[in-house]
């Protein structure tokens, strides 16, 4: 049996604005007895680590507006042994999948019942069934973000050529340019920029895998 390195996982997660999260905008959580018996598995990117705070990390994703940009998760991890210490920073929309099924934005979990109890009740049956979760990147948003980056560079390139050969001048956010002709397109194109920069912001780069079975 492969080896691994017992760590400590300390989580904070936080949300901007988060509606409808009662805990508030951080979960700063703290490490539980060493002499615990079955501590959860988390496995992030490949490497399996023992997290005692696995169930918080569930309970705060599920909770929140988990598909916003301005979602922030900090895994601040360390050795048992060695005691060395590193982080694991992400700042963005994740996708959530529960046996192989991706969690809808709005879903039973995060949204408020008439009565504000079914949510969480959901959540703490869930936990209590998961065997483990795995933090992996999602290749789909990877590549998805490398052809936006490449569209939002020609677009600029173009954008500075347009502005370089009519003499274009922008201030505040106003364009000055003599042809109008020019300025429609120079208009055009940053909002075909603007489009791109938001879908960039709400790409995917990781994905939460639970797992029950």
């Amino acid at each position: 049996m492969r080896s691994y390195l017992i760590t400590f996982l300390v989580l904070i997660i936080s949300f901007g604005n988060i509606y409808g999260q009662e805990e508030g905008s951080k979960i700063d959580l703290k490490n539980v007895n060493v002499g615990t018996k079955r501590l959860p598995t988390i496995f992030l990117f490949g490497e399996e680590y023992t997290a005692r705070d696995r169930d918080e990390l569930l309970r705060g994703v599920l909770k929140s507006q988990f598909y916003r940009p301005d979602l922030q998760i900090i895994i601040n991890l360390q050795e048992f042994i060695s005691k060395r210490s590193f982080s694991f920073r992400h700042q963005g929309p994740i996708d959530v999948i529960i046996n192989g099924k991706k969690l809808r934005d709005q879903n039973s979990y995060n949204t408020p019942t008439l009565y504000g109890q079914g949510g969480d009740s959901r959540v703490l049956m869930l936990i209590n069934k998961v065997k483990n979760v795995r933090i992996d990147s999602n290749l789909n948003g990877i590549l998805e973000r490398r052809v936006l980056k490449q569209e939002i560079k020609s677009i600029n390139d173009q954008i500075a050529k347009l502005m370089k050969d009519s003499g274009a001048k922008i201030e505040n956010d106003t364009i000055f340019i003599a042809d109008k002709s020019q300025e429609r397109t120079l208009r055009k194109f940053y909002r075909i920029k603007n489009r791109q920069e938001k879908k960039i912001n709400e790409t995917k780069l990781i994905e939460i895998n639970i797992i029950t079975n």
